[in-house]
């Protein structure tokens, strides 16, 4: 089963870096101390970056194992999986996951889930 990123999530990120974008060339191309620009395009990188995440993240769940692009875990070491407005936690018995909110995460088998929405 594959899950991936919920599409209000990928519209409010790709509203954020267009609505951010004209502002971005505007303050770049003022003359601005080389701090604020490097603040000011760091922010948007970073921005651009959540897009580009959003865009191509999805979580993969096959019979023993949860995988992602950024890692695998077995199903059995899962303790807890939430689901928040902005965030997706799954927690494990090593480490705990944030991720953006993905759909149907309530299909993961854990020990309990919980949904905050």
């Amino acid at each position: 089963m594959v899950m991936r990123v919920k599409k209000w999530y990928k519209l409010l990120i790709l509203s954020s870096v267009i609505s951010s974008t004209p502002v971005v060339l505007y303050l770049f191309s003022l003359q601005l101390s080389s701090l604020v620009l490097f603040l000011v395009m760091s922010s948007y990188a970073g921005l651009l970056l959540l897009l580009v995440e959003s865009l191509i993240l999805k979580l993969e769940v096959s019979n023993s194992e949860l995988s992602t692009i950024y890692f695998s875990v077995p199903l059995s070491d899962i303790i807890e999986v939430e689901d928040g407005l902005f965030a997706t936690k799954i927690r494990t018995r090593w480490r705990v996951y944030r991720l953006p909110p993905m759909e149907n995460i309530h299909m993961i088998p854990g020990k309990t889930s919980k949904s905050r929405f």
